[in-house]
């Protein structure tokens, strides 16, 4: 997988949709990003974040223009940035990746090079936070967690590479995930005491913890940065290891014999394994996609076909029993039309293709623009008169997100912006 400075339009990446498909895709875009562009106050003043705030909205922006989809959509893009950068400084935020600076860092990173690709360095300041965190041992309880702990800290770092800082973090991501990692007969994983999960009813429900599978959340996010990690040669002593202990255990905790799902959405003694939906923060089409990154980061080719056959096998699951209820990308039909169709860009599979067409169509159905602010119907149903639709603008969960997919599923532009999700290799945007 390239680099923005690697991708040669037309190339590697290619449209899957076309003619009447494409122009509604496109005018669902335009529909969204004018809608998102006529709040006020801006978004990114209540919440500067990646995946739901301005440094999110600024990344999508940033992307529309340099494809030439949205006229001044780089004015939009700078005014969301600086928003953002601004309230770095001035309010109180964490550290991570999907909900801190971190993530604004990441996000000006891969904004400046977009639109100024000689813009003065932003994330100094960031590089040297995140440095000091990642030096405090046992400072995260389940430092696997793409969404809040280190190994987000790993894809900020990864972007940042090959300064000397960032390796240096990249060093220390490695030596976190190791200090936490456990082993058994099958290899190695990452367990999540209760501090450790995110939800109180979670905490609750597993008083010991439990082994989270997925992106978000658990192995398969620890797998992707792992083969990331050795993909640009740092820590590969210890981070090979780490990487092939975490792929052996979770293979051996495949529970599916017959069309469904692979793997579960976590383990826990005492509790029968939960069936995953289909989705990128849990599920077998983010662990596929996760698992194919980290197969290209140390060239398994093995580990490249189990990923595609995986990918397939998910796309035969019957969409009714998906668990697929919203459009938006972490668990909706977005996500799941973008995952398929990276990986078949990746992989030729025709049947990805094929999958990733329809959940593209899946996505249009739900498109309802919400009047007033600036999202789109992304949850519950596509009855409006089905209470309680879910509107919101930003990356992860909102119209944003689901805008970007529409675009790559109809641009030749390879959409590096996915690397956020860990579906594609992060890689650095800048040689300095």
């Amino acid at each position: 997988m390239t680099n923005l400075d690697d991708a040669r339009v037309g190339t590697y990446w290619r449209p899957i949709v076309s003619g009447e498909a494409a122009q509604q895709a496109l005018q669902a875009v335009d529909d969204i990003t004018e809608s998102i562009a006529s709040i006020t106050p801006l978004p990114g003043e209540r919440d500067p974040s990646l995946s739901s705030g301005g440094a999110g909205l600024a990344l999508a922006f940033a992307w529309l223009a340099r494809t030439g989809r949205m006229p001044q959509a780089d004015v939009l893009a700078w005014q969301y940035l600086d928003q953002a950068i601004e309230a770095v400084s001035t309010q109180e935020m964490g550290s991570s990746f999907y909900g801190g600076f971190a993530g604004v860092g990441w996000a000006a990173e891969l904004v400046d090079h977009l639109l100024d690709p000689d813009a003065e360095d932003r994330n100094e300041a960031i590089d040297d936070a995140v440095l000091r965190l990642l030096s405090r041992p046992n400072l995260w309880p389940a430092p696997h967690d793409l969404v809040v702990a280190v190994t987000g800290l790993g894809v900020y770092a990864l972007q940042r590479w090959p300064r000397p800082v960032a390796i240096e973090c990249l060093r220390l991501v490695v030596e976190r995930l190791h200090e936490r990692a456990q082993r058994d007969e099958h290899g190695l994983y990452w367990w999540t005491p209760p501090e450790g999960l995110l939800h109180p009813e979670s905490r609750k429900q597993f008083p010991s913890g439990r082994a989270d599978l997925g992106v978000a959340h658990g192995m398969g996010g620890a797998i992707a940065l792992l083969g990331s990690i050795c993909g640009v040669g740092v820590e590969r002593e210890t981070a090979r290891p780490l990487l092939e202990g975490a792929v052996s255990w979770l293979f051996a905790h495949s529970v599916a014999t017959e069309a469904g799902a692979t793997f579960p959405v976590w383990l826990a003694p005492g509790f029968q394994p939960e069936r995953a939906r289909c989705a990128w923060c849990y599920g077998d089409p983010g662990i596929a996609a996760a698992l194919l990154v980290a197969a290209r980061g140390v060239g398994a080719v093995g580990w490249e076909q189990t990923a595609a056959a995986l990918a397939c096998r998910a796309a035969e699951r019957p969409p009714a029993e998906t668990g697929v209820v919203d459009a938006g990308f972490c668990h909706g039909t977005a996500g799941l039309a973008h995952i398929y169709n990276r990986m078949y860009q990746a992989t030729g599979e025709e049947k990805l293709r094929r999958a990733a067409v329809y959940w593209i169509e899946r996505t249009l159905d739900f498109f309802r623009l919400a009047k007033g602010n600036g999202g789109s119907w992304v949850q519950g149903s596509n009855d409006p008169a089905e209470p309680g639709p879910w509107t919101g603008t930003g990356l992860l969960e909102g119209a944003a997100g689901i805008a970007l997919v529409l675009v790559a599923a109809t641009t030749s532009l390879e959409p590096v912006w996915d690397q956020m999700f860990l579906v594609s290799a992060p890689r650095p945007v800048t040689s300095a």
